[in-house]
């Protein structure tokens, strides 16, 4: 019967790919003899998750812990004593997220406890080992925004493309990736997967605060100001579709691997190729408002000015409106916020648009999969803001 093994369990991508382990073991014959584990720092119900995904926690073996712990680690990768003794399949989405942290954290949190996760995957003879990386990691150049369409900046970008970091986040992803690959070598079979800006219940930063500024232009009355150029790339990926990957992936690499290729990478993004404009039309469907991108004027200022200092006034233009609006709709504890790092892929979307070539995953032969979300559009971004005014964490002002 297959072992799973996930760390990262309660986080944004883990949640989901609970969700999706949790499904197939329901649904499979023998689901009743699959062994699942869960590994977090978090406790779920500290998570902000709706009972139903709470449930699901209550149907495998959860450990919480310091994942930082070499010691705590190893705990977390000791067998259950009814299983075969090792894990089969082993899954790191456990690395920070979170834009605007220390150098240190990313070193610990994205690069170390990375290397130790594979480190003991290939100890215990996994069949594969999955790590959820990121597509912001791709080198890039100046993009005109007189010709932002069809400048080699903007194009989709292939995984076997030059990477460049643009920040801290990003350079110790470049350095896990390499540290994996000479892991892997010893006899680990690795997939690493790059999502594009991942959406989808959960999500926190990556598009909420998009929705968040969408709310108060309808709130308000007013049209949603949309920052660049229209036609520059903020590829998508729905969250379900990254924990699809991430078990598909898995269950194929364990066999079709070979010494001489024990790594497989991926990128993930959906075939709708988003634009800035696709984006905002989804999110202006979802709201009822319309749309309205900054004149090229405009843009050339925000373009001048330093990343920290646009995010800065994009910020104080949103924050105090939205902890208004909140408050007049009881929900003045939540922790959603329009706050956008100036890490954030969508400040830095005119100098490092998001272009990512999503198609290798659905052509590779013997790898069956299919994106579920061919684009982002309103009906796929609804569940986000439903769920959190369920949670009370989103003004509960009925959607359009």
């Amino acid at each position: 019967m297959p072992t799973f093994l996930v760390f990262g369990c309660a986080n944004f991508y883990g949640r989901a790919l609970i969700q999706h382990l949790c499904d197939r073991r329901d649904e499979a014959p023998d689901g009743a003899g699959w062994t699942i584990r869960g590994v977090d720092k978090v406790l779920p119900r500290l998570a902000s998750f709706p009972e139903a995904t709470l449930k699901l926690y209550d149907s495998f073996d959860f450990r919480m812990g310091n994942l930082r712990s070499a010691e705590f680690l190893e705990q977390a990768f000791a067998p259950e004593k009814s299983s075969s003794g090792t894990w089969d399949y082993v899954f790191d989405f456990a690395p920070e997220c979170k834009f605007g942290q220390a150098d240190q954290v990313y070193e610990q949190d994205v690069f170390q406890t990375a290397v130790r996760i594979a480190q003991l995957a290939l100890r215990q003879k996994a069949k594969a080992l999955v790590r959820l990386s990121t597509a912001h990691i791709f080198s890039s150049e100046s993009v005109s925004s007189n010709n932002s369409a069809n400048t080699d900046a903007n194009r989709r970008h292939a995984e076997d493309d030059a990477l460049e970091a643009p920040n801290a986040l990003v350079r110790w992803h470049v350095r896990a990736e390499e540290e994996l690959r000479a892991i892997a070598v010893a006899g680990l079979a690795t997939v690493i997967l790059r999502p594009a800006l991942c959406y989808g219940p959960g999500d926190r930063q990556n598009v909420v605060p998009m929705l968040i500024s969408a709310q108060l232009s309808r709130a308000a009355g007013e049209k949603m100001p949309v920052l660049w150029d229209k036609t520059l790339r903020v590829n998508t990926v729905h969250v379900a579709d990254v924990a699809h990957a991430a078990v598909a992936t898995a269950l194929w690499w364990s066999g079709a691997h070979t010494p001489q290729t024990p790594v497989a990478v991926f990128n993930l993004s959906d075939p709708g190729d988003t634009t800035n404009a696709k984006l905002a039309a989804a999110v202006g469907r979802l709201f009822d408002v319309e749309p309205s991108f900054h004149n090229s004027a405009f843009n050339f200022i925000a373009k001048k000015l330093k990343t920290a200092e646009l995010a800065e006034e994009v910020n104080e233009s949103l924050l105090g409106p939205w902890m208004d609006l909140l408050a007049r709709h009881g929900a003045e504890n939540s922790p959603l916020s329009p706050y956008l790092d100036q890490e954030h892929p969508y400040c830095r979307l005119e100098h490092w648009p998001l272009g990512v070539d999503g198609s290798k995953i659905t052509t590779t032969p013997g790898l069956d999969f299919a994106y579920s979300y061919a684009s982002v559009s309103a009906e796929a971004l609804r569940p986000i803001v439903e769920e959190f005014q369920l949670l009370g964490l989103w003004p509960n002002i009925p959607l359009p």
